[in-house]
């Protein structure tokens, strides 16, 4: 059975933000940055701080990608372009200004 639409779209960006998670806990464990591979891998808990790493890793990761596939695409615009200023946003607005007499 295949799945289409939004659903599949979601299990894949969760899968591959948890293969992301893995191999960001492998490079802390192998690096050791700070000590904090050796610190996970002699935790007296166990192998349950390496897992909530992973865990909270692969959500966060997950999210992201998932948000950047639903993100919109920006507006197309013709390079090369030049956009006239009365159409820009915050085109340059002309303020009076006193001058002072220079400074020596």
């Amino acid at each position: 059975m295949r799945m289409s639409g939004l659903p599949r779209l979601v299990l894949l960006h969760a899968g591959g933000g948890f293969v992301v998670a893995a191999v960001f806990v492998a490079a802390i464990l192998l690096t050791d940055p700070g000590g904090l591979g050796s610190l996970l891998l002699a935790a007296p808990e166990g192998p349950w701080p390496a897992l909530l790493l992973w865990l909270f890793s692969g959500l966060t990761f997950a999210t992201a990608l998932g948000a950047t596939a639903l993100a919109p695409p920006p507006p197309e615009r013709p390079r090369g372009v030049l956009v006239p200023p009365e159409q820009r946003r915050g085109a340059p607005v002309p303020l009076p200004v006193r001058a002072r007499r220079p400074r020596r």
